[in-house]
């Protein structure tokens, strides 16, 4: 005889267990995408932040060089980001032109989008490229075939800017001479990039969703769109505006 105290347990039939299981794939499938959204919305937003902080950079360093712009590099590889050492080292990024303006961070200047890339150093470079081209001045010693060659990239005086909230500072940057996608730092105008024919190339990364992150002269960062009298090409390569330079420009 069984006693009253016993207890029966029940399982899970087969089918109940096969109906828990698409649940929970069901559920799966709605909060995956969701959350894949929110961590790039999340890695966007600290890309804005990146830009937002060099736009602070770069007024700090004219405040201490008479209102003079940033100059993107010389040829001893010390750029506005670090000092770049070559393909084997690591770049020291408490030796940049902004380096101290932006406390000797490496994550400021790496897109936290940008992960597939031909690396040009040991570890990470830089995300962003500058509007030299029309912000600063060459100067160079010797010529280039000469083993003392030098080359030094002065900025302008910021003054120059007729129209800093159409003109152009930082962007996501990327090039692909004759090869993979790698990081790129002169962000070269089109009127540039499209000198030579067959040798056409592009600067501008539109590698969010499309676009492109940009600072601006004024210090506004957003998302810009290419322009389209040229296609964007396979690695999300292209441009903001035609070759007029429109948006580079310091001179209007």
């Amino acid at each position: 005889m069984m006693s009253n105290n016993m207890k029966t347990y029940r399982a899970f039939t087969l089918i109940e267990l096969l109906v828990v299981i698409a649940i929970i794939g069901i559920l799966a499938g709605l909060l995956l995408p969701t959350l894949a959204r929110a961590k790039k919305m999340a890695m966007s937003a600290q890309n804005k932040n990146n830009l937002k902080q060099i736009a602070r950079a770069v007024t700090m360093y004219a405040d201490d060089h008479a209102g003079l712009i940033v100059g993107v590099g010389e040829s001893r590889g010390r750029y506005f980001f670090g000092k770049y050492n070559g393909a084997g080292s690591e770049v020291d990024y408490s030796d940049g032109y902004l380096s101290e303006y932006v406390n000797d961070s490496a994550i400021v200047w790496r897109d936290p989008t940008f992960n597939s890339y031909s690396r040009r150093a040991k570890g990470h470079t830089c995300s962003y490229a500058f509007n030299s081209h029309y912000l600063n001045e060459m100067e160079e010693q010797g010529n280039w075939w000469e083993p003392n060659y030098g080359y030094l990239y002065r900025g302008l005086d910021t003054q120059i800017m007729e129209a800093p909230v159409e003109t152009v500072l930082f962007g996501d940057s990327a090039r692909n001479w004759m090869g993979p996608v790698e990081e790129n730092w002169f962000w070269t105008p089109p009127s540039q990039a499209r000198a030579w024919p067959g040798w056409e190339t592009a600067y501008t990364h539109f590698r969010h969703s499309g676009k492109a992150t940009v600072l601006w002269g004024d210090g506004h960062v957003e998302m810009v769109a290419p322009d389209q009298t040229y296609p964007v090409n396979g690695d999300n390569l292209g441009y903001i505006c035609d070759t007029n330079d429109r948006f580079f420009k310091a001179v209007k």
